[in-house]
């Protein structure tokens, strides 16, 4: 398979002693599709079009980031989903891909669970939706000028936590508490932390490190 990268990779720092996480972001339009797989082509083909191109986007943005970050012989293994649609790669890689209309975000990590979520600002943030994920800072977000950007913020995070966990909606990721101006924090075994990235988009990590990770 091609192994060249057009988007910059980002190294991100996780924690003391721990492996950087590695983490690609592009523009929907130019993410180039064609670095999945042919099962993965064969695949979206039974999808409707914004769903196959979602799909093909971030399968084709991580096989560039893992080409380059463990080489063209990982890029080019099979990638397998849970029953709740988290990716697996390889034991003790953890992988995550994140879409919206306008970008496409991937990630890896060879410390343990990886998750990422790429958002961008609502035009005017739900109120409900921003009590329900912000919490006790639900009146301090939506009084702010930039009420739809910090929102943004909290629920990106709180994707990618429970990317990591692999359980998705199922963990309720709007009861993770996430302060509207923290840049990094935790929650229960995964560490998170906010990514810069050109505005208005707003790209979240966690992780998870293996026990053998967090013992070192």
């Amino acid at each position: 398979m091609t192994t060249s990268l057009t988007p910059p990779v980002l190294a991100v720092p996780v924690g003391p002693r721990l492996h950087p996480a590695h983490v690609a972001v592009l523009p929907a339009h130019a993410t180039d599709t064609r670095f999945a797989d042919a099962t993965e082509h064969a695949a979206a083909e039974g999808m409707g079009p914004l769903r196959a191109n979602e799909f093909l986007r971030g399968r084709s943005l991580l096989r560039q980031l893992v080409a380059r970050v463990l080489g063209p012989g990982a890029a080019a293994r099979p990638l397998r989903t849970t029953d709740r649609g988290k990716p697996l790669l390889l034991p003790g890689v953890g992988v995550s891909i994140s879409h919206t209309d306008h970008h496409t975000a991937a990630a890896v990590w060879t410390g343990g669970e990886v998750g990422v979520d790429v958002a961008e600002p609502p035009e005017r943030p739900h109120r409900g939706l921003v009590r329900r994920c912000c919490g006790p800072h639900a009146a301090d977000v939506l009084a702010r000028p930039d009420a739809a950007h910090a929102f943004s913020r909290v629920w990106a995070v709180q994707e990618a936590c429970v990317k990591v966990t692999g359980m998705g909606l199922a963990d309720l990721p709007w009861r993770i508490p996430v302060h509207p101006d923290a840049r990094a924090g935790r929650w229960r075994r995964v560490r998170w932390r906010l990514v810069d990235v050109p505005p208005p988009c707003t790209l979240a990590l966690a992780v998870r490190p293996s026990h053998h990770e967090e013992i070192r």
